[in-house]
């Protein structure tokens, strides 16, 4: 029988293979996207890549024991995921109430996995296969992975790798890890002893096997009972991410403890060039059918140019998956992709995007890469002056691409960061991204107006935001193009009060600007932003930090909408002691106002 381009994802894929077992079973939340942009399949590639055989599981019925068990027991290990989000950010909007649909599911259907995905699955293998070594990856994983704060319970969690009783979480982007773990079990290695992979967090009751040099967090009972302990275990573990520097983390937990050994460093760009050049279909599996993944259809034709972001924003998780290093692919290779995409006969002629977290960070680096810096973002409180970027590594790529055959149009839809296109020595960056790059909209983000909310989320002054738009207006007629700012803005973040969004939404009022799709903070595990809410202090300067929850956090939001009908009875009575009640108004289209 001819052998599928898709990894195995049932019994008779496997035997399809004459396959009477496999090595590696990949349990995923997300339906099977054989995609760059999906976790799961990077990993399978990865892994396949080194002469596994690795089938996934994506999204099991968890009820059935007999799901886990169609493949056999396998050889080496089973990795876990919850997919590509934090599942309780998959079922639950920031005011918790259940979301309507999952964009990483079969036609976008919800509740096709449970709360907490990654420990429920975790159990289930436990059940199925005793003693079987399981990793834990993933968002939900590398964000869980000692004792953190949980908004949707309103409490300190331990970490997942306790309460799902597997052997490793392999956090961050963790091809390396997962490779070294697959080797050392193949080699007959006890998962035991393997406790010394950069990227994985293990746990043991043996104080003797803790590494030395280890920084000691204050343990998960202190850290439960006291937000003051809370902070002193955020500071130090947060002063250990950059991997150039960085010591293992222990955390007791009851009888045991907690290990993080330091991440690894950077890939190289050939590393990330093979791991982009293994053979992804790029679509869903066809099991599915008609059944749309609607994750799917936004990066369908999108190709990865760099990881890791500099910006250090406080709300965001980048910086804890991806890393604080931005790590460049080589000009050749993103070509390549371009070009097998531009081959495949559901392309019509579109890249939609060529970037990463920020786009615009392609190629970007460190001059003082080797120096230990102390710096917690690149780009906070001020781009610091051994930040190098150069836009014309970007544009390079887009016009590359644009030159080939199939191709009609290259665009930017991951979005940019506007405070460094001000600092960029390429001079017509924003001029030449305008004129042959953007489809009609631009992203961008600066979250926010008031300074003493920018301060606490990381972000460049307001200022800054002011200049980029007067910049992106002139460009916009230098180049007679109709294009327009889409920016992100967020409401409720800590430092955030009913004055500042007032103000907010009166800038967005005066510039034409509706926000179509709302962006309330959520504090997701383990960032910066998380602690402060939690805390009410930011753990890194010590400072009285104030939070908003319950029915303010709801008006702060309506805030951002305030023409939109739905929020009129929960503003007039605030706007009116404001004396504001011109914002119930929609703003005049930005049509009408000009290019902003």
């Amino acid at each position: 029988m001819k052998q599928t381009l898709f990894l195995p994802v049932c019994r008779q894929d496997m035997l399809a293979r004459n396959w009477k077992g496999i090595d590696i079973l990949l349990v995923t939340g997300d339906a099977y996207v054989d995609h760059p942009a999906f976790g799961v399949a990077i990993i399978g590639r990865v892994l396949e890549a080194e002469g596994y055989r690795v089938a996934v599981l994506p999204q099991p019925d968890w009820r059935q024991k007999e799901v886990f068990l169609q493949f056999g027991r396998p050889a080496l290990f089973v990795g876990i995921t919850s997919g590509n989000l934090d599942s309780m950010l998959a079922h639950y909007t920031a005011a918790v109430t259940p979301r309507r649909s999952d964009a990483y599911s079969p036609g976008g259907l919800p509740e096709r996995r449970p709360d907490r995905a990654t420990v429920v699955y975790a159990n289930r293998v436990r059940e199925c296969f005793p003693g079987i070594p399981i990793v834990l990856g993933g968002i939900e994983a590398s964000l869980r992975r000692l004792a953190h704060y949980d908004y949707w319970s309103n409490s300190v969690r331990r970490s997942i790798l306790i309460d799902s009783r597997a052997n490793w979480v392999a956090y961050g982007m963790a091809e390396t890890a997962v490779k070294e773990i697959a080797r050392l079990l193949a080699a007959g290695k006890s998962p035991e002893s393997i406790c010394s992979v950069p990227g994985t967090v293990w746990v043991t009751s043996d104080s003797s096997r803790l590494p030395a040099g280890s920084i000691f967090l204050p343990s998960e009972e202190e850290v439960r009972e006291s937000k003051t302990a809370f902070l002193k275990a955020f500071r130090l573990w947060y002063n250990q991410l950059d991997p150039r520097f960085a010591r293992p983390v222990v955390q007791p937990t009851g009888n045991r403890y907690l290990v993080q050994m330091p991440a690894p460093l950077p890939l190289s760009p050939s590393q990330l060039d093979a791991i982009y050049s293994l053979p992804f279909t790029r679509q869903a599996h066809p099991s599915y059918g008609k059944n749309i993944i609607p994750a799917l259809a936004t990066v369908e034709t999108s190709i990865t140019s760099h990881r890791g972001c500099s910006g250090g924003c406080a709300f965001c998780s980048l910086a804890m998956h991806q890393g604080r290093l931005v790590q460049s692919r080589c000009p050749d290779s993103i070509l390549q992709e371009a070009g097998f995409i531009s081959r495949q006969e559901w392309f019509r002629g579109t890249i939609s995007d060529i970037g990463g977290p920020t786009a615009n960070l392609y190629g970007a680096k460190c001059l003082q890469n080797k120096a230990v810096c102390q710096r917690e973002s690149c780009l906070y409180p001020s781009i610091c002056e051994f930040f190098s970027l150069d836009g014309s590594q970007h544009l390079f790529l887009l016009h590359q691409v644009s030159r080939l055959r199939q191709v009609k149009h290259v665009f930017v839809e991951t979005g940019i960061r506007h405070d460094i296109v001000l600092r960029d020595t390429c001079q017509n960056y924003l001029e030449e991204l305008c004129r042959w790059h953007v489809g009609g909209h631009l992203r961008v983000a600066p979250e926010h107006i008031s300074k003493p909310v920018l301060d606490c989320m990381r972000k460049s002054l307001p200022e800054t935001f002011e200049e980029f738009r007067e910049r992106f207006k002139f460009v916009c007629r230098k180049a007679k193009k109709e294009l327009y700012l889409a920016p992100y803005f967020m409401s409720g973040h800590p430092a955030c009060k009913i004055s500042h969004m007032i103000e907010l939404a009166e800038y967005l009022h005066r510039f034409g600007f509706f926000i179509e799709q709302v962006q309330d903070f959520i504090p997701l595990p383990m960032t910066l932003s998380a602690c402060i809410f939690w805390t009410g202090r930011d753990p890194l300067t010590g400072h009285e930090v104030y939070t908003c929850s319950g029915k303010e956090k709801n008006i702060q939001r309506a805030l951002l909408q305030p023409s939109d009908w739905r929020n009129r009875k929960r503003l007039l009575p605030l706007l009116k002691k404001w004396k504001k009640t011109y914002l119930l108004r929609r703003p005049p289209s930005r049509k009408q106002q000009g290019n902003n």
